[in-house]
């Protein structure tokens, strides 16, 4: 009896639930109202945002807490948002939740990006405080989760700009494994990534300028690996971050008309694959010409990623012959790329309805921080 109650119960919290969810596009169009004050935004525009997250913080899976954010949380922060906003501006966003969401209710995969960063520092808490003293193949258990989650962090990244991965993963595999095996692992880790970018936006990619960029960028690529073990590669780095800066300020002022014709583009092509085999990556330079082809997000990242998958194809084989890369390396590189994937698919959400020009601001802002950073520690 007792139990059949409970049930009931349950399903009357949910009902409610489901009912005050509904206001959750209303405030949702209320918050992107000019004349609804900003200071009575800041509560309803947390509570949607979490709301329309694709993923909860707490998974719905995990016994009884399961249902907290559902039937308590959530519920609570669209009570209280209700109140914040004018009846009037509610009521008329109300009327307009129908016409406005026909097709269904938008995502906000930010939300749950975050949400992700939330379930990745917990699980760091928890290797670090359990697992330190464990090891696997001379790698110990707390540095495989951080390479992990960097390949997820690079992959979004590089998934929703078409560069910077690298930048945050070289440093990592550094201190693990050491300068001269970082590159080719890290070039291993990147070519599964980037043909996780190709696979899902493969229908949108522009294949001219891709080809013809690839005619420069592979030959160079070569030559940029041979010589990777004898050039002081942090001076190239830098200068990589000052043409970088310097390329994006001059494009966004309209200084310069940068229209990527064949020869530029072939051009462009040896610069990248040569700086790329020398460094590790050179994407930040190569998405700089790309985003100068004006494509949609999801072409522009999809069509960066074949030239970018090309050049580490035959980095690999390079490093292969003339650094050894062993067995450890091998698996390293493909438990890195299954981190990779996820967040590539993480990436392409955040970016895949973004408008063109929001996105090309987006990406030339990402690239200033990368040449920053660059310059700064070479």
């Amino acid at each position: 009896m007792l139990k059949y109650q409970l049930k009931i119960q349950l399903e009357k919290a949910k009902d409610h639930a489901r009912k005050l969810k509904k206001e959750v596009l209303a405030l949702y169009l209320a918050c992107k109202r000019k004349d609804v004050p900003w200071y009575a935004k800041i509560i309803p525009v947390l509570v949607v945002g979490y709301a329309l997250s694709p993923i909860d913080l707490i998974p719905d899976f995990i016994p009884v807490l399961g249902y907290l954010d559902d039937l308590i949380i959530v519920p609570l922060g669209i009570a209280l948002a209700i109140k914040l906003i004018p009846n009037d501006k509610l009521d008329e966003c109300r009327l307009q939740v129908e016409e406005t969401f026909k097709n269904g209710k938008p995502k906000n995969w930010v939300a749950g990006l975050i949400i992700i960063l939330i379930w990745l520092i917990l699980g760091a808490w928890i290797v670090v405080k359990f697992f330190a003293t464990y090891s696997f193949n001379g790698i110990s258990i707390s540095n495989l989760y951080f390479l992990f989650c960097g390949s997820f962090l690079a992959a979004a990244i590089s998934g929703a700009a078409g560069f910077g991965g690298a930048l945050l993963l070289l440093p990592l595999l550094t201190y693990t494994i050491g300068t001269t095996m970082a590159v080719p692992v890290l070039t291993l880790a990147q070519l599964i990534g980037n043909l996780s970018r190709v696979l899902i936006g493969f229908r949108q990619i522009k294949w001219k300028p891709v080809l013809i960029f690839i005619v420069g960028a592979v030959p160079a690529a070569i030559v940029g690996a041979w010589f990777f073990a004898i050039v002081p590669t942090d001076i190239i780095t830098r200068l990589i971050g000052v043409s970088i800066i310097v390329f994006v300020v001059l494009k966004y002022f309209k200084l310069i008309q940068f229209k990527p014709g064949n020869i530029t583009m072939v051009c462009g092509g040896v610069l990248v694959g040569l700086l790329s085999g020398l460094v590790g990556s050179a994407g930040p330079m190569g998405a700089a010409i790309f985003l100068s082809l004006n494509l949609p997000p999801v072409a522009y990242i999809a069509s960066e990623a074949v030239t970018a998958t090309a050049m580490h194809i035959v980095k690999t084989i390079v490093y292969q012959k003339y650094i050894g890369i062993g067995m450890k390396e091998v698996a390293l590189g493909l438990f890195m790329g299954v981190g990779m994937i996820i967040g590539t698919w993480a990436g392409k959400k955040i970016i895949e309805n973004m408008p063109k020009e929001k996105f090309i601001k987006f990406v030339g802002v990402l690239l200033c921080f990368v040449g920053l950073q660059m310059i700064v520690f070479g």
